[in-house]
């Protein structure tokens, strides 16, 4: 099986391979990238883009930590004096029910306050005037340094400050005046002087301690000394100040509530006798309520009896009233239990039993039998009457019972409705009792806090005193210069790194391989690198002088600087194309670009001269019928060319000139431009040129306008072996090469790759140009020191 020796595309990894050592290798088979490979890669990508722009981040860096250098050493340097105040607590107030005096110190507030109270604006304005500070114009001094000083002093070591007369006069209470009254205009004055000092003020307490640091940082340290101490002075007088006032306050507050509850006792004694005659209430408290209750009780007890007596009389009335006119009578428990039915029951049964006997001996008509019936008729006529009477008398008893119960509900009623008033007027009692005892109990309080606040106000003590007085500061505190440039140049750095990443984001152009993987999915047959201005020159030669000559100069530049990195690069392209096709290299090739202006025409030119140095026979034809370049290159007229083969006029062989630098180079110029070059190019004569000369050259490179811009390069693309699509690195739109893809791919074209051509050397993918050029300056350097050894022998001779 033979072995398949065409170039693979060129990957990021492959362009860091000696070139002959990548040209004919073998595609290795296609493995798995370990998993540290892609994160090896992945981190070198953003080593990439801060590479590419490390001049942007270092600029970016340097200016600004240079700006902020010169900024800090303009600043005046800043000391700070420190005095040290001890707030102890003071003792709880007399008065806690009312706002009459200061806080207690219990409260967690309080250490807060006394802070608050240091930085109050009325403290800074009194320090102020105490040392005329409004009129010192060293306090509102330390204006920023010039520019060269700011640069002489940050090469210098820092000096402490010296002392100097600053007109701040030393400070004593009596020279503290609480009492001034300033004008608006006066206190507007005073503002800027108040803002510099309470903005320059830190104060700091000690945990756990009751100290208290008072901070004071200025440019002159006379100052800042003067002022600690005046803030702490001045804050000890003010807080003695308003213990007093708070006392002399408190006791005129006392001595008013006290009057007041006197006449307000008096008034409530009097108010509670009123009450009491009007409500008809006993002296002796409670006496009245009891009388009551006790009534009530009883008539509840009696009501409750007759009420019991009732429900019983009513069932035994109905009861009787259901029988009456019935046998049944005489089975009601009255009756039955009645002492009168049985009184006659045993009357007539005695009779009987006598009437039993006498008729034994007598007969009925016997006038003592007779006398007998006539005693058992009448009372049996009596016992027929009794459950009558028993009745009547049981409804007798019921209606009794019903006038019982609502004369006793109605005598309750009245009671109850005589308590409940009695309860409401011993409520109001009450009322008036607890308002007179309320009274006479803050009148004690009041009383007895009055000979407190006597006995306090004759042994006060300060409970704020100075534990430590301000030093003169010897050395400046801040501002902290080497830090904040520090702090600078990470943050412009970081900035820097940022903004280049930002750019590169933005950046929608072709820079690197991964890019052309990325992006546009076509292999990259080389990168081309911007040629150095050094190397115009054609190794110490002169380039052409005009501008119009530049493109010629870099594309002849090949033929005497054959070891430059784009002569390297061409020779790369060269080999890529030679080993793009299976079987045998590619014949026939066209060189394109998505747009103008990407070195279409100089690749072409200088691909064709590298395959010519193989031997072989190469032909370039210029079919940029837009705008021909080729005859310039090789400074060839352009007379006649491509457009007059295809138009008939001229054969073959009187078209194809030679190109004397480069031997088996012909070249086939454009001709005149034609009015409908695509036509030409589309036409049967163009194929049968190419068919004619593919029978005559090796190589065939065709230069032609661009994709986007003309239809020319798909026209010509189908009628060759293979395309190769230059790109303009840095500034080729990654969309229009796309479109450019497309467009060549829609025609059926096929593409060789892309050269990415113009890539700026410190291109990150393009490391390998250093490689060859310190490969090949040192062997110019050898060659030099040789030619100079050399000189000084003969000259030695």
């Amino acid at each position: 099986m033979s072995q398949d020796n065409r170039l693979m595309p060129l990957s990021s990894e492959s362009l860091d391979r000696p070139l002959r050592d990548l040209a004919y290798s073998a595609p290795a088979p296609a493995t798995a990238a370990p998993a540290h490979q892609s994160a090896e890669i992945h981190l070198r990508d953003y080593v990439a883009v801060v590479m590419k722009r490390k001049w942007l981040i270092l600029s970016l860096a340097v200016v600004v930590t240079s700006l902020v250098a010169i900024q800090m050493y303009r600043l005046p340097s800043i000391y700070e004096a420190k005095t040290t105040i001890q707030i102890e607590q003071r003792n709880k107030s007399v008065l806690q029910s009312r706002d009459l005096i200061i806080n207690a110190p219990s409260d967690p507030a309080y250490w807060s306050t006394q802070l608050k109270l240091i930085e109050n604006p009325e403290l800074a304005r009194q320090v102020i005037l105490t040392l005329d500070l409004q009129n010192n114009p060293a306090f509102l001094g330390g204006q920023s340094r010039s520019f060269l000083s700011a640069l002489r002093r940050a090469f210098r070591s820092e000096r402490p400050a010296p002392l100097m007369d600053s007109g701040v006069p030393v400070l004593s209470e009596g020279e503290l005046d609480f009492g001034e009254k300033l004008s608006v205009e006066q206190l507007e004055r005073l503002e800027p002087y108040e803002d510099t000092l309470r903005a320059n003020l830190v104060v700091d307490p000690t945990e756990k301690t009751s100290l208290v640091d008072i901070r004071y940082q200025h440019p002159n340290p006379e100052i800042a000394m003067r002022v600690a101490d005046a803030l702490a002075a001045v804050f000890i007088l003010r807080d003695n100040m308003r213990e007093t006032q708070g006392m002399t306050k408190a006791a005129e507050a006392l001595a008013r509530e006290i009057a007041d509850l006197q006449t307000k006792i008096r008034e409530n004694e009097a108010a509670r006798l009123s009450y009491m005659i009007g409500s008809n209430l006993p002296l002796n408290a409670g006496k009245g309520q009891d009388l009551n209750a006790e009534r009530l009780g009883m008539l509840s007890s009696q009501l409750l009896t007759a009420e019991n007596e009732l429900k019983n009389f009513t069932a035994a009335f109905k009861a009787a009233q259901t029988t009456m006119d019935t046998k049944d009578i005489w089975s009601i428990p009255e009756v039955v239990e009645s002492k009168s039915v049985q009184r006659l029951r045993d009357k007539i049964s005695d009779l009987e039993e006598r009437r039993s006997a006498l008729m034994v001996q007598y007969t009925a008509e016997w006038p003592e039998v007779k006398k007998v019936d006539e005693q058992i008729a009448r009372l049996k006529q009596d016992l027929d009457k009794t459950p009558r009477e028993i009745v009547n008398s049981i409804r007798a008893r019921y209606e009794a019972s019903i006038d019982k119960v609502n004369k006793l509900r109605q005598e309750y009623s009245r009671e109850l409705a005589d308590s409940n008033q009695m309860s409401i007027a011993e409520m109001g009692m009450s009322h008036l009792n607890q308002q007179l005892e309320t009274n006479k109990q803050f009148y004690n309080t009041l009383y007895q806090k009055q000979k407190e606040l006597q006995i306090t106000s004759s042994d006060r003590s300060n409970n704020v005193s100075v534990a430590t007085p301000a030093r003169l500061p010897r050395s400046p505190v801040g501002p902290q210069r080497g830090r904040n440039i520090l702090i600078a140049f990470i943050l412009s750095l970081g900035a820097g790194v940022g903004l280049a990443f930002l750019l590169d984001y933005l950046d929608d152009t072709l820079n690197s391989v991964e890019d052309v993987d990325r992006h546009i999915q076509l292999p990259t047959l080389a990168l081309i690198p911007a040629p150095r201005a050094e190397r115009l020159t054609l190794r110490g030669k002169p380039a052409l002088a005009t501008k119009g000559a530049a493109n010629e100069a870099t594309a002849l530049a090949l033929i005497e600087d054959v070891r430059s990195p784009v002569a390297e690069a061409y020779r790369h392209l060269r080999t890529s194309l030679l080993l793009s096709t299976a079987g045998q290299p590619p014949k026939t090739m066209l060189v394109t670009s998505s747009q103008p202006s990407e070195g279409k025409t100089t690749t072409a030119v200088n691909t064709a001269m590298m395959l010519a140095q193989t031997g072989a026979e190469v032909l370039i034809v210029d079919c940029d019928l837009r705008r021909p370049r080729i005859h310039a290159h090789f400074a060839l007229p352009n007379t006649r060319g491509v457009t007059n083969y295809l138009s008939g006029e001229s054969n073959l062989d009187e078209l194809i000139q030679i190109c004397d630098k480069v031997p088996n180079l012909k070249v086939l110029t454009s001709g005149r431009i034609p009015p409908s070059a695509a036509e030409l190019l589309g036409s049967g004569e163009m194929q049968r040129l190419l068919h004619e000369l593919s029978g005559r050259f090796n190589h065939i490179v065709i230069d032609s306008p661009p994709t986007i811009s003309f239809t020319d390069a798909s026209i010509l693309s189908t009628l060759v072996d293979g395309v190769i699509l230059v790109v303009h690195g840095g500034r080729s739109s990654r969309g229009v090469v796309r479109r450019a893809k497309q467009q060549l791919h829609d025609v059926g074209a096929h593409i060789f790759g892309i050269v990415l051509n113009n890539v700026k050397a410190e291109s990150s993918d393009y490391y390998y140009n250093n490689y060859y050029s310190g490969y090949y300056a040192d062997e110019e350097e050898a060659e030099t020191a040789a030619e100079g050894a050399g000189a000084e022998r003969g000259g030695a001779s």
